[in-house]
């Protein structure tokens, strides 16, 4: 009889180190695959601009930059990892000025916003959101496509991306 438990004893701490081993290994394929990499940033722009009009904008003041995929020297997103992203623009009008931005994947427009005022609206918001399948090295921005300005009283005029 005491054999016969010893025994089960034995299968049961045999099954259990089974059972951590393929977690082991499950988090090791997962790792090399890239698949358990956490990507994810939220960036805002710092001061309010009446006169923007052209090129990327930059958004310098990080909330969260996981897997550092964010530059917030130049405003562009890099993918660390293939995978498929959600990115979300909000752009703030500066006053009643009307500005339209672009979600930009390697110099190809996806989707456009807009933040329009009229006499009656001052500093209208403007968001859109993608979701995009994207190789590693692959970059999204925010680009200019028509007005000016744009405005930020905390963090209004925002940037943000993940890995699902």
């Amino acid at each position: 009889m005491a054999e016969v438990k010893q025994f089960k004893q034995d299968q049961l701490q045999l099954s259990s180190t089974m059972s951590s081993l393929e977690v082991l290994r499950m988090n090791l394929t997962n790792n090399l695959t890239g698949k358990s990499k956490k990507v994810g940033f939220s960036a805002s722009v710092t001061s309010s601009s009446s006169s923007w009009y052209s090129g990327t904008l930059v958004f310098p003041s990080i909330i969260t930059n996981e897997g550092n995929g964010y530059n917030p020297s130049n405003g562009i997103f890099t993918a660390p990892t293939a995978g498929m992203y959600v990115f979300f623009v909000n752009v703030q009008s500066y006053n009643s000025n009307n500005i339209y931005v672009d979600i930009v994947l390697n110099g190809s427009t996806k989707v456009r916003t807009m933040a329009g005022s009229s006499s009656l609206d001052y500093y209208d918001a403007g968001p859109n959101m993608v979701v995009l399948t994207i190789q590693k090295g692959d970059t999204v921005w925010v680009r200019h496509y028509r007005g000016s300005g744009y405005y930020t009283d905390g963090p209004l005029t925002t940037f943000s991306g993940f890995l699902l």
